[in-house]
């Protein structure tokens, strides 16, 4: 993939997406090699912390929407499958996209966001999915799709309708205050504060082996006991906000 994932394997494990053009917008091949990283990660006993990253200015933009445009993608007959009004709901489940939220609950790691620039879309998602969230102070924070899956659970009910709906910009002081992120780092430090989190938390898993596998389990069993049905119906939400704007619906008039 011309060095588009950047994988610095350990005990503390370094998932970097190397698209920094794009923002690290997420397409279907390198969303499949970071399916496949995460898998291998998750049965090896000797990884206890996985950081998620972005290279360049920003952490995650999304979904790779220009994907397609000048042609067919690998597996996919038609262009930009993500918003193909022909594509049936359920079939946009092989995206890795809505692979890779269920992964990274189920691994028995930790998992730190590193959260830099812009955070959007499929990158909010991934970034709510992982177990530590550590943002720059200058990061921008965005939902493009609603993210009904994960966001009620650390907003509630009124302020995850306001984001969804408002679709704004949020910084990383109010991600932090609505208990979306763990903590804004300090200007200039957002690396080194997560190597110092990662490092804590694996002398943890070395000393506890299993340890942090039951604690996951535990909360994803309080937090989202349905969690796979509720990505489903996220993805529905997803397949049905493109159809409505492809189709929308006309007033009759005398």
């Amino acid at each position: 993939m011309d060095n588009e994932l950047i994988v610095e394997d350990g005990p503390i494990t370094r998932l970097t997406i190397n698209r920094p053009e794009r923002h690290n917008a997420i397409n279907t091949e390198v969303g499949d090699a970071i399916v496949d990283v995460v898998n291998r990660v998750g049965r090896d006993p000797a990884v206890h912390v996985l950081i998620l990253a972005g290279a360049g200015r920003s952490f995650c933009s999304g979904d790779d929407v220009s994907e397609g445009s000048e042609g067919s993608i690998p597996d996919y007959p038609w262009k930009n499958p993500y918003h193909a009004p022909f594509v049936a709901p359920f079939n946009l489940e092989r995206h890795p996209y809505f692979r890779l939220q269920s992964l990274l609950r189920r691994i028995p790691q930790m998992v730190i966001a590193q959260v830099q620039g812009y955070c959007m879309g499929s990158g909010f998602d991934l970034m709510l999915a992982c177990d530590y969230a550590l943002a720059d102070p200058e990061a921008k924070l965005r939902m493009v799709i609603q993210a009904t899956a994960f966001l009620p659970k650390y907003v509630g009910l009124k302020h995850a309708t306001r984001l969804i709906l408002d679709d704004q910009f949020i910084s990383a002081e109010e991600a932090a205050a609505l208990g979306l992120i763990t903590k804004v780092a300090a200007p200039g430090q957002l690396r080194a504060e997560v190597d110092e989190l990662a490092a804590r938390l694996s002398t943890i898993g070395q000393t506890r082996h299993g340890y942090f596998g039951t604690v996951k389990e535990a909360l994803n069993r309080s937090l989202w006991p349905q969690l796979d049905d509720d990505l489903r119906m996220q993805l529905i939400g997803h397949r049905m906000s493109d159809l409505y704007r492809l189709h929308p619906y006309e007033l009759g008039g005398d």
